[in-house]
């Protein structure tokens, strides 16, 4: 079936060029999504069915149908609800790989082409961002194709094709995806959308790792320190980097080597505690990840999310983990201080019972009988004393970790100098708790928003002042730039942040686009519709809303153009020349005259004869149904530079 003429093709060997395209496609698409055995299995089948054709031979169909049983038998057998979609895509890929193995005729193709539109579906399911849209324009188009040529292909197997003629077919099937991905983006926008999506059930379950626990076990750190992927995305003005602490738990009970937090009462926002300080509003998109707790600058009074959850410690939960990307609205106060009269001091206060007697001889000799605020500044300003260092790697492990990293190895992360503050604190009768979260990020000027990512999980300590409330303090000695990732440099890390504004605008705008945004398009347009009043700045807000949208459509107009003349087969062209330079010259083609019978009235002598043989030249390659090659094209040129010189 496949031919190595590379001026001429058969149909059959088009057809298979775009459905191996379409199989590298899918196997590149879920490469990542799903255990990389089962793309590169679609590839090894697709590159033995290559060889198969080449040396004609074929596998029996009834081989290939026992194959493809065995294996929806051992997939029925490791079946796992867990991961419904995951095996549903590796089912499709090894049934894929039967196919293309297969000796293929029409139907065959066509089955391919509905595998993989159903791997496609599931790329969506998986992730929906931007690389799926990429992907699933791909597939248009390839499928656009691939049904053209398959319908040749359904009508003479053995057609062949010229280079030409499978040009001006590309160029005139791409007109259904020009036309049918703009119908699509306004059906998206029209049609009617539910409260509850259907086949959300076969959502996959995207846990990203996080840096995020809830829990701190002094000692565990793992490569997620390192991780530069994004944990959310927060759209708000720029602020001062020292601000940037995003609240995410507090944790009250500590064991001696882990801090843990206990039950907490959640309750109304009206019941909330309201911190004073400028109020900074939030649209945050939290990853999907390992816990419940939802994020926000420190210090939170409202969050805008359905089922959320407010403790009476400004802390925010789901009522489950968070398996898919969520997008909330918050309300925070920017402000050290939390004011709160009554607290559990028995609760902030508590130690573990075999704290080491070192431990508190340090704290004792840290007290200052100046009162709680001048206690609080020395101990920070111990830890923050060149006796103590910042690192990730080396920390303190024992059974009393806090005691190797005050005595022994003074060297640890964000929750070794946490830790140290809040057991210092405590041991002066002053209560104290752990704050978790996220600290610093990296503010995307491209799209106006904060990217946090992973490596930036932060502890920090809060400490309960009397007369004022819960004060912030931060003891870890790390500088912000180690919380601020170097997005700025190299062009390697602008092209990131350029495909991640893409990715955070696709997501903000298309993912999030429900009933109730559509309810609410709906409504201001209506009202806009029935406005009676008409200014100038109104006038001058439409023009400007609507002057981005009218360019477009007048770039558009411009290539439909542009496209239509150059789709125009080039012996069309070349003939329209011909009668434009004879009509030039006073010699115009009448509406119903024959080509011959135009070139045999004109009465130049030289010219007319010229006409002729150009004419008769043109007609027998035209009415024979032979394409026009380019030397044909060009002899026809060079017949046409006659009538000059015959002027």
């Amino acid at each position: 079936m496949i031919s190595l003429n590379f001026t001429q093709l058969k149909v059959g060997t088009v057809v298979n060029i775009f459905t191996y395209l379409t199989g590298i496609l899918c196997a590149a698409a879920l490469s990542g999504h799903i255990p990389f055995v089962y793309p590169l299995l679609l590839l090894a089948a697709m590159g033995l069915s290559v060889y198969l054709d080449l040396k004609k031979i074929c596998i029996p169909r009834w081989l290939l149908v026992i194959l493809s049983v065995v294996a929806l038998l051992y997939f029925f057998v490791r079946f796992d609800m867990q991961d419904l979609i995951g095996h549903i895509m590796e089912i499709l890929f090894v049934l894929m790989g039967i196919k293309f193995l297969e000796h293929k005729e029409f139907r065959d193709y066509m089955q391919i082409y509905a595998l993989a539109l159903f791997v496609l579906a599931g790329l969506g399911l998986m992730t929906p961002g931007m690389a799926f849209v990429a992907y699933l324009l791909l597939f248009f188009i390839l499928l656009c194709l691939s049904l053209i040529f398959l319908t040749f292909y359904s009508q003479d197997p053995e057609l062949e094709l010229t280079n030409q003629t499978i040009r001006t077919v590309i160029t005139k099937s791409l007109w259904i995806p020009v036309l049918a991905i703009p119908l699509s983006g306004l059906m998206f926008i029209i049609l009617p959308r539910t409260s509850y999506p259907i086949l959300t059930f076969l959502n996959r379950p995207d846990k990203a790792r996080s840096g995020f626990t809830d829990n701190v076990r002094l000692g565990n750190v793992s490569d997620i320190q390192e991780d530069e992927r994004v944990i959310f995305r927060v759209t708000m003005e720029k602020i001062d980097e020292s601000l940037l602490y995003w609240r995410g738990i507090t944790l009250d009970h500590f064991d001696g080597s882990s801090w843990m937090r206990t039950k907490k009462h959640f309750h109304s926002a009206a019941k909330g505690i309201s911190p004073v300080g400028k109020s900074i509003n939030q649209t945050i998109y939290l990853e999907p990840y390992d816990n419940s707790s939802l994020f926000a600058l420190d210090k939170p009074v409202h969050v805008d999310l359905k089922a959320v959850r407010k403790y009476n410690d400004l802390t925010f939960t789901m009522p489950s983990y968070i398996e898919k990307r969520v997008r909330y609205t918050v309300f925070s106060a920017v402000s050290d201080i939390i004011p709160e009269e009554n607290i559990d001091r028995a609760k902030h206060l508590q130690l573990p019972r075999n704290l080491s007697p070192r431990i508190v001889s340090l704290a004792k000799s840290l007290a200052m009988t100046s009162g709680t605020e001048a206690t609080i500044k020395r101990i920070v300003d111990h830890l923050n004393s060149d006796r103590y260092r910042y690192t990730l790697k080396g920390l303190p492990l024992s059974k009393n970790p806090l005691e190797s990293f005050f005595f022994d190895s003074p060297s640890g992360n964000c929750e070794y100098f946490a830790s140290a503050m809040a057991v210092l604190l405590r041991v002066n009768n002053i209560p104290s708790r752990i704050v978790g979260g996220y600290r610093g990020g990296y503010y995307n000027e491209m799209g106006n928003y904060y990217l946090i990512p992973q490596k930036n999980a932060h502890v920090w300590v809060e400490a309960y002042a009397d007369g004022k409330g819960w004060v912030r303090f931060d003891p870890t000695p790390a500088s912000l730039d180690a919380f601020s990732p170097a997005y700025k440099q190299g062009v390697f890390r602008k092209l990131q942040l350029f495909f991640d504004t893409i990715n955070y605008y696709w997501y903000g705008i298309v993912l999030t686009y429900n009933l109730e945004r559509q309810l609410s398009i709906s409504r201001s347009i209506i009202s806009e519709l029935k406005r009676p009043s008409f200014s100038f700045s109104y006038l001058r807000s439409g023009i400007v809303r609507y002057t981005g949208i009218a360019l477009i459509i007048i770039v558009l107009i411009i290539a439909t153009v542009i496209l239509a003349r150059s789709a125009k087969p080039r012996e069309i062209t070349v003939l329209n020349d011909f009668l434009r330079k004879l009509g030039a010259l006073g010699y115009p083609k009448r509406e119903f005259e024959g080509l011959e019978e135009f070139a045999a009235r004109i009465p130049d002598k030289n010219i007319r004869r010229i006409s002729l043989e150009f004419v008769r030249n043109f007609e027998n390659i035209y009415y024979t149904d032979r394409p026009f090659m380019t030397e044909d094209l060009r002899r026809l040129e060079n017949i046409m530079e006659k009538i000059d010189d015959a002027k």
